[in-house]
């Protein structure tokens, strides 16, 4: 027998975004919008931040938090399609689902990065094969945590730069230009329940082939005639933060999507192996945490290592960021770009900048002369620009600039500029023990 693809995509469909639009979910349909509304006051702090640094709102919270709905339903989809596709089932008593959550939120007080279902799910895990407490069935947990990463690494690869927020950042001793990449999504998906019924009502469901599910479940609840597994709507909360100092937002994402992918599908199959071969449990339980952990390292590891991106190019001056609806974005500028010339006049910083603009102002009109980013990692100009054009010499773009017109630039910071933007991560009692820390090791003579 087949597998039910359409049966199976539809049953998705109709039950995943049930928590979204539908309030007979009660507590779930409650939580759906409370992590909406959460995901909107993380846009808006942005957007704060925005004006505070540029005097305007780069991206609009309301627009981004729609976008993110919108993902939300579709990853979601097919999100709950992949844990259909494998098993991924629980219990009526969740299997240690109702741990997931806390412990993350517990984890989140150390450090903010903290916050993940791998370190959570991972920890629950150990604590059971260590301690027998609390009960958890690990591999459909670390299943579900394979697959909800993801949804997450599909999300960052759709959109994971959108919205990024240019910065001024301290790096070895100098002020250096980077991007805050910072995205949140409430997504809606279908868990599988596994219930034992009446035979009779369970002929009514959907008849799955023999070799389902992939993620073996307890042999002795399926032998049972009446054995069912219940699709059941719940609201997930995924979000992503970096820097991208090295490299454009958008590589800086896409890098860090196929990563997390490769980092989840690996879980994954270690969470179908472990139904068969019972010591995988403690590798699945390890590499959950520690491989999440090798991840981020190796990210951290690249950016610390490489050579900063947006920083003066010698030649020219480069363009951090463009403010929407001005004349830089209406000529296709942004990060990366270097303007070489305005109005014929060699540019090579902010003040040359401003004076070749004044002289635009009074002519009417502003001619442009810019080459399209470098390539990540090379010190040198690209070979063609996007339209054919030698990206050595640049090209010249002209516009109506009339008096009290702005470019829209931001431009990567100069020497002597300040840092604007200083990220923490330590969580409340992280931060806590490295002030008690400090404070009982600041005694001298």
């Amino acid at each position: 027998m087949s597998f039910p693809f359409l049966e199976i995509a539809r049953s998705v469909l109709e039950t995943a975004p049930q928590v979204a639009w539908n309030p007979a979910t009660g507590v779930r349909f409650l939580f759906y919008w409370a992590i909406t509304l959460l995901v909107y006051s993380q846009y808006a702090r942005t957007a704060r931040l925005q004006k505070e640094l540029y005097g305007t709102v780069l991206t609009s919270p309301f627009g981004q938090t729609l976008a993110s709905i919108l993902q939300g339903v579709v990853v979601g989809a097919v999100g709950s399609f992949v844990m259909t596709f494998i098993g991924v089932a629980f219990l009526p008593d969740g299997g240690g689902l109702v741990w997931l959550m806390p412990t993350a939120l517990a984890l989140m007080l150390i450090n903010v990065r903290l916050m993940c279902f791998s370190y959570a799910g991972g920890l629950l895990a150990l604590s059971y094969l260590l301690f027998g407490f609390p009960k958890v069935s690990i591999p459909p947990l670390m299943a579900l945590v394979a697959v909800l990463h993801l949804m997450e690494s599909l999300l960052i690869l759709l959109d994971g730069s959108a919205g990024a927020t240019p910065v001024y950042l301290q790096r070895r001793g100098r002020t250096v230009g980077a991007f805050y990449l910072q995205r949140a999504w409430s997504v809606p998906v279908a868990l599988l329940i596994l219930a034992v019924i009446s035979p009779a009502a369970a002929k009514e469901g959907i008849a799955m082939p023999d070799w389902w599910p992939v993620l073996r479940t307890a042999p002795e609840i399926l032998a049972h005639p009446g054995a069912v597994f219940f699709p059941h709507a719940l609201p997930a909360a995924l979000g992503y933060g970096e820097v991208a100092l090295t490299s454009p937002p958008g590589l800086k994402a896409r890098r860090t999507a196929v990563n997390l992918a490769l980092y989840s599908l690996t879980l994954l199959a270690l969470s179908v192996a472990a139904t068969r071969v019972p010591l995988l449990l403690w590798v699945t339980a390890l590499f959950a945490p520690l491989g999440h952990e090798a991840v981020v390292r190796l990210e951290n590891r690249r950016e610390s290592a490489g050579r900063p991106y947006f920083i003066p190019p010698g030649e020219g001056l480069m363009v951090l960021d463009v403010v929407p609806g001005t004349p830089a974005e209406r000529l296709g500028l942004g990060p990366g770009w270097v303007i070489t010339e305005v109005g014929g006049r060699p540019v090579t910083g902010r003040a040359e900048l401003e004076e070749a603009l004044t002289l635009a102002r009074a002519s009417g009109r502003l001619y442009l002369t810019v080459r399209p980013p470098r390539p990540s990692g090379d010190s040198g100009p690209t070979e063609e620009g996007p339209d054919g054009w030698d990206g050595t010499r640049g090209h010249t773009f002209s516009c109506p600039f009339g008096p009290g017109s702005v470019l829209g630039v931001i431009p990567v910071p100069e020497p002597g500029d300040r840092v604007v933007v200083e990220l923490a991560g330590a969580g409340p009692l992280g931060g806590l023990a490295r002030r008690l820390a400090g404070r009982s090791g600041s005694g001298g003579s």
